[in-house]
């Protein structure tokens, strides 16, 4: 016996074929349920997760670190003192009087800092207004170096203590460049 099928039919059942078929694939391409593991169900997948999405995402968070830290390092925790007496100074930080503690908070806020700028730096190479936002970027620090110098004694905080905590980032950057180079190059040779 014979069945004769029509080519409309058969378009049809491929279309409808096809369609279950990206459909299984969708699926299996949505993310698992956050309730159960919601480490790895925010966590980037490249197959899910753009690698746009992640840079712009990457970029946001670094640009709220940055301004966090930048206004803490402006405007101290405590607040800075409003009069001038034989232990401190108007215009200085409260929190400084506990050097100890001071420093500690600073060289944190530092490297968050520098590190944010870092980020940022890193993720506007190659797009358009790089030089202005590195421009930006730059007197961003400066002006973070200023405000830190402002209100803080010198017997506090060394100006060279602070540029070390600035360039850490960029240094460990390097350095890890440096090692990964060496390791492909060991590599080649052997």
């Amino acid at each position: 016996m014979l069945l004769k099928v029509s080519s409309s039919y058969i378009l049809a059942a491929v279309t409808m074929a096809t369609d279950a078929a990206n459909q299984r694939a969708e699926t299996n391409n949505l993310p698992e349920n956050p309730s159960e593991n919601w480490y790895a169900y925010y966590r980037f997948k490249l197959g899910r997760d753009s690698p746009s999405e992640a840079r712009n995402t990457l970029l946001v968070v670094a640009t709220l670190i940055a301004a966090v830290t930048f206004q803490v390092g402006v405007n101290p925790p405590g607040g800075v003192w409003q009069d001038t007496s034989r232990n401190h100074t108007a215009g200085k930080s409260i929190l400084a009087s506990n050097k100890k503690a001071y420093t500690i908070f600073i060289f944190a806020n530092s490297l968050a800092f520098a590190s944010a700028v870092h980020v940022i730096y890193f993720l506007v190479i190659d797009c358009p207004f790089q030089i202005e936002v590195c421009i930006a970027l730059g007197s961003m620090c400066f002006t973070y170096g200023a405000s830190i110098g402002a209100v803080t004694t010198s017997e506090v905080v060394n100006p060279g203590y602070a540029l070390i905590v600035c360039g850490t980032p960029f240094i460990l950057r390097l350095s890890l460049q440096i090692i990964r180079r060496f390791k492909f190059l060991d590599a080649l040779i052997r």
